[in-house]
């Protein structure tokens, strides 16, 4: 496979997915996870392991094949090529989907289904998901979402028949075939959709389904038996169940896969080892491919809500007081993450390193700082509280008084994705959403803002930098990657609307049942469409 490319051959796009060596057929694997997904309503997922949930049970225009070696392909998933430029100047874009797709109860998916599927994540009640999409749209004209608006269309969304779709924008949009694979494009059917409730029974796309869910402790999967592997280039259904354990901790998932006793040697340890944990993992020798160690595109940043920030001489002063290493060792230790200061990793197209503009240790609180306790809000959890707490001695240390807020995880991006709350720092992971800088670096545009859901959740609102993300947008990506690069550094230095803290190192095992797992090289998460369980030896001899 090549390492970068978007698959121009229709046959490419065509299934079924390439073979993985050593697959077979049958048996349950076995997910063990901290806590519960985000959400299962596609469009507003948000998180890495839930679109890695997703691959399972969603299909969208779309789709990155990855080789599990860093080497990707952009296909066709429900459309039969990655999107044709209709006048080759980025504006006009038409997708055909393949013919014979189906849901899980055997009804036929549609482009309406698809256009539907974006029209819902316009909604302000079913905030959450990626943005990129629905603000590209929306430079047509006001839109709020089928409920609100009923039965108006998508500016810009045009269906022609039941497979084929046309979008057109204002602006050069050369990055749609990469944003045609976020979940934005999961199809929906208008008749089967609860709005907010939809979560609790999405229809399942993908190779699986949902067959049972136990919020916060259990959730399972079955084949999907309308899912045809020969209209899907990238996913296979190897395990005849999926089943994920909800709520065993990092330590203890790795350290029941590692032993592999009973059904736990058919376990996947989702969840990065914490650094006592790690170290064990390490120091075996046998361990070799059952161990996955991979550099991520993901990057945590301690967020400023600039708009309770506003003095960016402050900003600057945390981002001189933030102990990196200490909040990398509290939250992953030094072999799981690696400290930077840049806003794009070094997986992102177009990265490129710079000095640090904040070395040197904090300076002294600016005369103007009227002394008000910093509020910290941090999600819940040994991992994310130790992080949090690590963030609040380094800024007390220079002078700032913190106070830190628990939030239960589910209701933390909501919470930080809404305009006007209360909290002046966050701590954030984000990778970008697909290979160019694009989709973190446009997440500073104020032009976006909104009540809820916003990618911008800086709340940085600066005329320069809003222009500047305008202009570089319309370029083709193999000339913006540069141009991204010099605003990385324009943003860390002069605006300061975060502090980048440390690159993520995904370290974890599987059990010595499991194969075909890998850590995705865009969620940095482990993901599933090739993964498969081998018998035991004893039950492999049964005639």
């Amino acid at each position: 496979m090549s390492r970068t490319s978007i698959a121009r051959d229709p046959r490419d796009s065509q299934g079924p997915a390439r073979p993985v060596p050593g697959a077979v057929r049958g048996g349950t694997l076995r997910v063990l996870r901290d806590g519960d997904h985000d959400h299962l309503d596609p469009q507003r997922i948000q998180t890495l392991q839930a679109t890695a949930l997703g691959h399972l049970l969603f299909r969208t225009l779309t789709m990155f094949a990855e080789d599990g070696a860093g080497g990707w392909r952009l296909v066709g998933d429900l459309a039969e090529h990655p999107g044709r430029d209709v006048d080759g100047d980025g504006r006009t874009w038409e997708f055909t989907l393949k013919a014979g797709l189906r849901y899980e109860d055997g009804r036929e998916i549609t482009a309406a289904d698809v256009a539907h599927g974006i029209a819902r994540s316009f909604e302000e009640s079913l905030a959450g998901g990626p943005r990129h999409l629905q603000e590209w749209l929306a430079a047509n004209g006001p839109y709020a979402g089928p409920f609100t608006d009923g039965t108006a269309a998508v500016p810009g969304l045009e269906v022609r028949g039941a497979r084929t779709l046309v979008f057109r924008f204002p602006e050069p949009r050369p990055d749609l075939p990469f944003a045609a694979a976020l979940v934005t494009t999961v199809p929906v059917p208008r008749d089967t959709d609860t709005g907010e409730t939809y979560g609790k029974a999405p229809l399942a796309s993908g190779p699986y389904r949902i067959t049972g869910h136990l919020a916060g402790e259990r959730l399972v999967l079955e084949r999907n038996p309308h899912w045809d592997p020969a209209t899907d280039a990238v996913r296979h259904d190897h395990p005849d169940r999926i089943e994920f354990e909800l709520g065993a901790d990092a330590a203890a998932q790795n350290r029941r896969a590692h032993a592999g006793e009973g059904p736990d040697a058919f376990a996947v340890a989702e969840n990065n080892a914490p650094e006592e944990v790690a170290a064990e993992l390490l120091a075996d020798p046998g361990l070799g491919a059952r161990l996955r160690r991979d550099r991520t595109p993901l990057v945590w940043y301690l967020a400023i809500n600039t708009a309770r920030v506003t003095d960016v001489e402050v900003r600057r002063e945390i981002a001189r007081a933030l102990d990196k290493e200490a909040v990398r060792d509290a939250m992953a230790g030094a072999a799981q993450g690696e400290t930077t200061h840049t806003i794009l990793s070094p997986a992102t197209l177009g990265h490129r390193p710079y000095p640090d503009p904040h070395a040197g240790g904090p300076r002294g609180l600016p005369d103007g700082w009227d002394g008000r306790p910093l509020r910290l809000l941090s999600r819940d959890g040994a991992y994310f509280t130790a992080g949090a707490h690590a963030v609040a001695r380094s800024l007390q240390a220079a002078g700032f008084a913190v106070e830190v807020v628990e939030t239960d995880r589910p209701r933390h991006n909501t919470t930080v994705l809404t305009r006007g709350h209360a909290f002046d720092l966050y701590l954030m992971g984000q990778a970008a959403d697909w290979p160019g800088a694009a989709t973190l670096l446009t997440g500073f545009d104020g032009r976006t803002l909104r009540p809820t859901g916003n990618a911008d959740y800086t709340y940085l609102d600066d005329p320069d930098v809003n222009a500047e993300i305008a202009r570089i947008s319309a370029l083709p990506a193999d000339l913006a990657a540069a141009e991204w690069a010099a605003l990385d550094e324009t943003l860390t230095t002069w605006h300061v609307p975060l502090v980048p803290i440390f690159s993520y190192v995904h370290l974890a095992v599987s059990g010595p049942r499991v194969g075909g797992v890998f850590t995705s090289s865009f969620l940095g998460t482990p993901v599933y469409y090739d993964a498969y369980v081998t018998p035991a030896p004893e039950a492999a001899g049964r005639g």
